[in-house]
């Protein structure tokens, strides 16, 4: 299993939720009657953003870890 690009999977899926939440946030209200019509709920937004950010650091954590343990491997062979 290759850490790195499991942690890059992680990442493009932290950023697809991301893309998707912002599109449907760009749908915030609609107007109906002229008077403002959410269409978005707000909260499910926000824990959408916060997840995938938390998967965003996470999956970059997980890559730096592999780096420096990649580096470390190549002192001891060296």
């Amino acid at each position: 299993m290759n850490v790195l690009s499991t942690a890059r999977e992680g990442l493009d899926r932290a950023q697809d939720k991301i893309d998707r939440a912002a599109r449907r946030l760009a749908q915030f209200a609609a107007f109906e009657d002229s008077a403002p019509v959410d269409i978005v709920d707000l909260s499910e937004e926000i824990v959408s953003l916060v997840a995938a950010q938390n998967a965003h650091s996470a999956n970059i954590t997980a890559a730096r870890t592999v780096a420096k343990i990649e580096s470390r491997r190549l002192d001891i062979l060296a």
